[in-house]
């Protein structure tokens, strides 16, 4: 006795073939679209690699490797400079301190040691107490008058006189002589017809004018204010 065929087990195999072929191509439908989209990050950004070569050819260039514009040398080179000069400005001292980190030379004290001598004046002749030693008398002068008037540790002096010489050798004779005491010379005030010059030492100060004397000559004055160290 034959077995007759069985219709629904063969419509049964034909679909699950076809479901086999379907799941195949769906399979390696997927894989190439997994391909395809995986290769597009790789071929837009550079490999490890060759970002290092990039960066280290920006920074050999000069340029920053974050992205940003370099600055100009020439901007950074002035500021730098101007910065440096106001630095070098605010940090230099006027006067080079010596060994001891004060300056090398004190400013010089009064002119006169030891008491004053009392107020008192002459005429004709140089007044008792006088400072000679400070203010000088040169060769060839007349001596007019002469005044000297202590207060505290302060001298006020007065001198007029007249001499042969020009007034140009005259001043020049004051010059020379005070200068060499260590007064700082320079011009004062003076009436037409004169010419008058200062003569300052630490807290010390005396004015020297001198005129063409009538006749020729000179005719001059010394003033000033001294001080004593006690």
């Amino acid at each position: 006795m034959s077995t007759p065929h069985s219709p629904s087990r063969a419509g049964a195999t034909a679909p699950r073939g076809r479901a086999v072929v379907l799941a195949v191509v769906l399979v390696l439908g997927a894989t190439a679209g997994c391909t395809s989209h995986g290769s597009a990050p790789e071929d837009a950004a550079p490999s490890s690699s060759s970002t290092v070569r990039d960066r280290a050819g920006d920074a050999e260039a000069g340029q920053p490797t974050d992205g940003s514009t370099a600055p100009d040398p020439a901007d950074a080179g002035g500021s730098e400079a101007d910065a440096a000069q106001v630095l070098a400005g605010e940090m230099l001292p006027s006067q080079a301190p010596g060994p001891s980190g004060l300056p090398d030379t004190a400013p010089p004290g009064p002119s006169l040691t030891g008491p004053l001598p009392a107020t008192g004046s002459a005429n004709g002749a140089v007044v008792k107490g006088f400072p000679t030693t400070v203010v000088p008398l040169p060769d060839g002068l007349t001596v007019v008058s002469s005044s000297v008037s202590a207060s505290g540790s302060r001298l006020q002096v007065g001198l007029q006189a007249s001499s042969d010489s020009a007034p140009a050798e005259v001043q020049a004779a004051y010059v020379g002589a005070l200068s060499a005491d260590g007064f700082t010379v320079g011009d004062s005030p003076a009436l037409p017809g004169s010419t008058a010059t200062s003569f300052t030492r630490g807290p010390d100060g005396l004015v020297l004018t001198v005129r063409e004397r009538t006749g020729g000559g000179t005719e001059l004055s010394v003033a000033g204010v001294l001080t004593t160290a006690g």
